[in-house]
């Protein structure tokens, strides 16, 4: 069975989600310090979900994104870091929300990266 770009996309989004969230996690149990070395890889698979989607739209992989996906894929990680960070310090219920929230800004990241190319 082949695997399509939109399907490494969708899962390569899924795993820097869950990245962010754990390095959030750490920032709260160890050292924030390890927290933002444990986001350069979320950071790096979050890149490369985006040369899969674009690659899913039949668009160069090695288009560059414009500064309002940027900005959301930012705001996206933050939130991811602050749903592991409040599942640490207040429980994991208030995670699951804040996690969604991440989710839903990135999927914004992604529709404004189809529309601007």
């Amino acid at each position: 069975m082949k695997i399509g770009f939109a399907t490494w996309a969708a899962g390569l989004t899924l795993l820097s989600g869950a990245v962010m969230v754990f390095a959030g996690y750490i920032g709260d149990t160890a050292c924030w310090a390890g927290a933002a070395l444990i986001t350069i890889p979320g950071g790096v698979l979050i890149a490369a979900a985006f040369v899969f989607g674009r690659r899913a739209d039949g668009r160069p992989g090695g288009s560059r994104p414009g500064a309002a996906t940027v900005a959301t894929t930012l705001l996206s990680g933050g939130v991811m870091v602050f749903a592991g960070y409040a599942g640490s310090a207040w429980g994991w219920a208030l995670a699951l929300p804040l996690a969604t929230v991440g989710g839903l800004v990135i999927a914004a990241a992604f529709v404004l990266d189809a529309r601007r190319n």
